[in-house]
This record gives structure tokens, C-alpha cells and sequence, in this order.
């Protein structure tokens, strides 16, 4: 009974608290077991080939989880101060209308605008950083990495390579028939 009171618990605190960086954490997590696993168990590869694929898929989901959190939390931050400022603003506006507002619905306003400002920014930073941001730290780090470790006679992978297909040559020369007592009369269709 208690497993199932941790996962009910687990839930629930999840979904009190959500935060768009939670999926996208766990989406890289698995990323980072599965695709490589997926990538080690292809038959007919190369062994060399496969565990350079993986290995590259490992680092750029290791690069992906802590750049999902910084950019999504820095956000939400920035979200904070904007929605709390912009909610100051709102407030003097009002009382300068002549409103009487009391602290506590002061305080509502506020929390209230802190928390759709920090989850929309922090929406916005998780989406920049699958975007921007993972790709750039990718391509600076993940080929330096992959040197260092690659042996050094070189691997030629080519993501997504599809190989040519193969050109048919004919062995003889096709010949079609000619038909010279042909007349040209009658409807015309389209042209001269």
C-alpha cells in the first residue's frame, strides 16, 4: 500500500507544482538511456560505427538535461521580476483611479501575476533552449569530445547517410520502331 501512496503522493506534487521543465528533463533522461541502447542494439552496423552514434547520442542528451533546468529556471526568475513590476504598475494605476485596494487582494495580484509570468517565461526559456541553445553547446562541445575519444584513423559517419542507388547500364542499344506513313490530319489538341 505504500508504493502506491508514494506514486499518489508523487502525482499529485507534480501537479500542483508544474513546471515545464519536468517533461522536458524526463524526455531527455529517456533520450539519453533509450536512443543509445537503440543505437548499440542494430544489427549489420558497424561496431566501431555504433558505438560512435551512441556514444555522440549519450553526450548530447548530457548536455541537454542541465541546459533544460539553467535556461527554464533563469526564465522563470526574469518572469518574476517582470510580472511583479508590471503588477506594481497595474496597482498605482488603479489607486491613482481612485480604487482602495487592500493588501491581501494586492498580495493575490501579485502571486498571482509572479506565477503566469514565471511559467510562461519559463516555457519560452525551455523552448529556446531545444531550439538555440542545446544545438550551439552541441556542435561546440560534442566534436571536441568525440576526437578525444575516436580513434585516431577516423570514422566517415554521416548522419542520416543514404547510400546512392545503384545506375543500370543497358547492355544494348533499345530501338523503337519508326512509323513513316503517318498522316497528320484530323483535331488538333493543344499547341501548333
Amino acid at each position: 500500500m505504500s508504493f502506491i501512496n508514494f506514486i499518489k503522493n508523487t502525482c499529485s506534487k507534480l501537479g500542483n507544482n508544474n513546471k515545464s521543465i519536468y517533461p522536458m528533463i524526463a524526455i531527455a533522461s529517456a533520450n539519453g538511456i533509450c536512443r543509445p541502447t537503440f543505437t548499440m542494439l542494430k544489427k549489420g552496423e558497424n561496431p566501431e560505427s555504433k558505438k560512435y552514434a551512441a556514444l555522440r547520442e549519450l553526450l548530447t542528451e548530457v548536455i541537454a538535461v542541465p541546459t533544460y533546468w539553467v535556461s527554464g529556471e533563469l526564465m522563470a526568475k526574469l518572469g518574476k521580476q517582470i510580472a511583479s513590476r508590471a503588477t506594481d504598475i497595474k496597482i498605482q494605476k488603479l489607486e491613482a483611479q481612485g480604487q482602495k485596494l487592500t493588501e491581501k487582494v494586492k498580495t493575490d495580484m501579485k502571486s498571482s501575476a509572479v506565477k503566469k509570468g514565471q511559467a510562461g517565461l519559463m516555457l519560452i526559456g525551455v523552448c529556446t533552449a531545444a531550439g538555440l541553445i542545446i544545438p550551439a553547446l552541441c556542435s561546440v562541445a560534442v566534436k571536441p569530445v568525440m576526437n578525444k575519444i575516436s580513434p585516431k584513423k577516423g570514422l566517415d559517419i554521416k548522419e542520416n547517410a543514404v547510400t546512392p542507388p545503384a545506375v543500370l547500364i543497358p547492355q544494348q542499344q533499345i530501338t523503337r520502331p519508326a512509323f513513316k506513313n503517318i498522316t497528320q490530319s484530323g483535331m488538333k489538341v493543344g499547341g501548333v
